[in-house]
């Protein structure tokens, strides 16, 4: 149901018609990394978010999270959630289970509204595409601190991997159709693998490293370019959520 900028993405929680078991306890490791594991129907999780598991669930990066409580990024958690048929281990069953579980057990409710936000546009760089076509089985996408590394993706993965770093919705515009092996190796920004860029795109500058910056790396790299401009970015609003009741 549409009501203006807004999209129902989720109703007042109810209770779980699928979940057959779910145990949710708060981490007694912290310090240690979040880790989910999903097979035929168990889903596992370790020292996890609430803000982790929201963004797998419905596929949504951070900036795109709205109005959740600063404790959804900061407590962790240990749920081990069991479905009723046990059944169920594609990427979509991962995400209904764990939609089912924040609904059931974090009393999540949320809706998604499309607003007017500073996006780039990911353009083909005026020398034109340095990307290596695939040639190989198998597909890989990884990223860190300076390096994004991705086989056999498409420009649309490419922008999504670039938006992850930047914190800001990139949209393709390139045209291309292929699929590619890519590797960008850049300075990051001072904060945590964060770029700002200024109101042409991005400063060309080397960084201490002697990398260039992502926006001059796109460019030398793999022949793209980031523009930036306005554009309608989905975000999914948190009505509600709760902490865990006792299990």
């Amino acid at each position: 149901m549409r009501n203006g900028l807004g999209v129902s993405g989720g109703a007042w929680a109810q209770p779980s018609q699928t979940l057959d078991v779910a145990s949710v306890k708060p981490s007694r490791n912290t310090t240690a990394g979040s880790n989910l594991d999903s097979v035929r129907g168990r889903l596992t999780a370790t020292n996890i978010t609430v803000k982790d598991l929201i963004r797998l669930a419905y596929g949504v990066k951070d900036y795109q999270i709205g109005r959740a409580p600063g404790w959804v990024d900061g407590e962790r958690f240990d749920i081990v959630a069991k479905s009723v048929s046990g059944t169920g281990n594609s990427l979509e069953d991962e995400k209904s289970q764990v939609r089912e579980l924040l609904a059931d057990r974090f009393q999540l409710a949320t809706h998604r509204e499309a607003k007017q936000m500073p996006v780039y546009l990911l353009v083909v760089a005026k020398d034109g595409p340095k990307l290596t076509a695939h040639n190989d089985a198998g597909t890989k996408v990884r990223g860190g601190c300076g390096r994004l590394v991705g086989r056999r993706v498409t420009t649309d993965v490419i922008a999504t991997m670039l938006s992850r770093q930047l914190d800001r919705e990139v949209l393709n515009r390139t045209g291309l159709s292929g699929e590619y092996d890519v590797q960008l190796d850049f300075t990051p920004d001072s904060g945590p693998c964060r770029v700002t860029a200024d109101s042409q795109g991005g400063s060309l500058a080397t960084g201490p490293t002697g990398l260039p910056s992502i926006h001059a790396a796109l460019q030398e790299q793999l022949g793209l370019k980031l523009e930036s401009a306005k554009g309608s970015v989905e975000f999914l609003v948190v009505d509600r959520v709760e902490r865990p009741s006792g299990n």
